[in-house]
């Protein structure tokens, strides 16, 4: 039995689960060209390279994209708390 597998080196497949990435720009963003075809004009061309772009400007700061999201929904919750649960209530406040 001859075995002709090709042997991968350790951690080889390690680098599957990573997101897509080209030049810092999350492949996800490409799909907005996707958009131009459905208004095919070159000013919508324009608006989604300068989107991409500056996205990628962001990504040299070291501001991703799920790091903007990560950050916009901490300043959406807010500083403080609104209100304690139940069983807090319950057992502290004496209701």
């Amino acid at each position: 039995m001859n075995d002709n597998k090709q042997h991968w080196p350790p951690g080889y497949w390690r680098d599957a689960g990573r997101s897509l990435n080209v030049y810092g720009v999350p492949g996800w963003l490409f799909l907005l060209y996707l958009f131009w075809f459905r208004f095919p004009s070159m000013d919508t061309l324009y608006v989604v390279s300068g989107a991409i772009a500056v996205f990628r400007i962001l990504q040299m700061f070291g501001w991703s994209v799920g790091a903007l999201i990560s950050r916009l929904m901490r300043l959406a919750r807010g500083k403080s708390l609104s209100g304690r649960p139940w069983w807090y209530r319950r057992f502290t406040d004496g209701e």
